[in-house]
């Protein structure tokens, strides 16, 4: 009996972590292949993906002088991002986003993002998040989420960050 309930709970337990990850694949969208699960900026500079995030990443105009304000403080945050290669938001602010934080001095190595299928909302790896749209730009400080970019900024990438992160009452009009 005992073997038994240190199974069922060794069961459990991988069951359980099995449902909060997921291994990066590709699924196909409209004849095109769309990355689902959990990866990195590294996936995006790969072909398909790699023409749209280098494009988009290159021909943004960062506001320099939203962009020093950042630079004093950038580094005491993490971020996570949630998005669909198949999104045309995702596609523009996801590359944006890292043209602010290479210009801004980031240094975290990894910001983990889980790329989602059309049907994010069904699937169970994004629930937690409580998706409304993707992307959803995702500011932690101390482990403590303290606000999100949804879909898209209000002002502009930079001047939505530096609100969340100086704690200016940020609060993204499509997050009710």
């Amino acid at each position: 009996m005992k073997h038994m309930k240190k199974y069922i709970l060794l069961l459990v337990v991988f069951a359980f972590s099995a449902c909060r990850t997921s291994k990066l694949h590709t699924e196909s969208y409209h004849k095109q292949d769309i990355l689902v699960g959990y990866g990195s900026r590294a996936d995006l500079n790969k072909i398909p993906y790699k023409n749209w995030f280098e494009k988009n990443y290159r021909s943004y105009p960062a506001d320099s002088s939203t962009i020093e304000r950042l630079k004093k403080h950038i580094n005491n945050f993490d971020f996570k991002v949630v998005m669909g290669t198949w999104c045309p938001d995702s596609r523009k602010q996801v590359p944006v986003l890292f043209a602010v934080l290479d210009v801004a001095g980031y240094t975290h190595k990894q910001i983990p993002i889980l790329f989602v299928p059309r049907k994010y909302k069904n699937y169970r790896v994004a629930k937690p998040f409580g998706l409304k749209r993707v992307p959803t730009i995702i500011v932690y400080q101390s482990g403590k989420e303290i606000g999100r970019i949804i879909e898209y900024p209000m002002e502009s990438l930079e001047k939505d960050l530096l609100k969340i992160i100086s704690g200016k009452g940020y609060k993204h009009e499509l997050d009710k």
